[in-house]
């Protein structure tokens, strides 16, 4: 009976979380401690594996380490995996920053929106939130460039989740891309439709995928007018394997969040998704004697 509260509530909060009840509880949630996760191991948990799939590291690693941060970005690196997540918005200089709530005070020492804020203002606030957050005193907020630089370094394809709703930004985010020569090796996501289409309108050929919470006949219709993947809520849509399917069958990209444990792993592999983001699998042996 638990697992179908606990299934039930999630379900509840993914279709009020626009509205501002789920906004309320979304804040109430965010106030409480970060944790840090259990590591697993890919190649552990999936032993005779023969799929093909690809690990994103959700935030960074953010499992063991402060999210959308620096430090975090260089675990996922170091760690081999095939992508690395982030969040950006625009701050009010037109410096693109790595944060995953507009509202600064969820996670760092200070309060409002990252808009109304510089570049040079947001590096003299640091963050007080996140896991294993007392092991790295003074932790600022990331950049997008710093973010892409870690990308390249690790040869990790950027994935790119653009918060930011105003529309009039899209093209400065365009330019940063081309400025880092990776219009072709990135891929945008975003629950904000509108931002993908702008970007559509930018450059057709941009890989991008529409973030949803429940798949819907509609959603897939939306996501094939303009060839967006669909990336969903895997816990949402785990006993929904028919819906999956037909992201599939329109010819779309289905790609899931975020992936923590066997059991969901199993199902959303199962289901033919091959790009699983994940707060803590590990995508190689080798990576687990990096962080024990």
């Amino acid at each position: 009976m638990s697992n179908f509260l606990d299934k039930a509530f999630m379900m509840t909060l993914g279709t009020l979380s626009e509205t501002p009840l789920g906004k309320i509880a979304y804040k109430k949630m965010r106030a409480k401690p970060i944790e840090p996760k259990q590591l697993l191991v890919f190649p552990e948990i999936c032993p005779h594996n023969t799929k093909e799939i690809h690990l994103t590291a959700h935030r960074g690693l953010s499992g063991i380490h402060p999210e959308n941060t620096a430090v975090s970005f260089e675990a996922g690196g170091k760690a081999g995996f095939y992508a690395l997540e982030c969040d950006t918005h625009c701050a009010k200089d037109g410096t693109w920053m790595i944060v995953h709530d507009g509202d600064i005070s969820t996670l760092f020492g200070g309060v409002g929106d990252v808009k109304s804020y510089t570049y040079d203002e947001l590096m003299n606030i640091d963050m007080v939130k996140g896991a294993n957050i007392n092991k790295y005193p003074h932790t600022h907020m990331c950049t997008l460039q710093e973010y892409i630089d870690i990308c390249k370094k690790y040869g990790c394809r950027p994935m790119i989740e653009i918060k930011d709703e105003r529309l009039d930004k899209m093209r400065s985010l365009y330019k940063v891309l081309e400025e880092n020569d990776i219009v072709n090796s990135c891929i945008l996501i975003s629950f904000h439709y509108d931002d993908l289409v702008a970007m559509y309108n930018i450059n057709p050929q941009l890989e991008m995928w529409h973030l949803i919470n429940n798949i819907s006949e509609k959603k897939i219709a939306d996501a094939k007018k303009y060839g967006f993947g669909l990336a969903f809520c895997a816990a949402y849509n785990a006993d929904r394997p028919q819906m999956i399917a037909k992201i599939h069958e329109a010819g779309l990209t289905a790609a899931c969040w975020t992936v923590d444990t066997k059991e969901l792993l199993d199902k959303m592999m199962a289901a033919g998704v091959k790009y699983i983001t994940s707060n803590t699998i590990l995508p190689t042996e080798e990576a687990k004697a990096l962080f024990e």
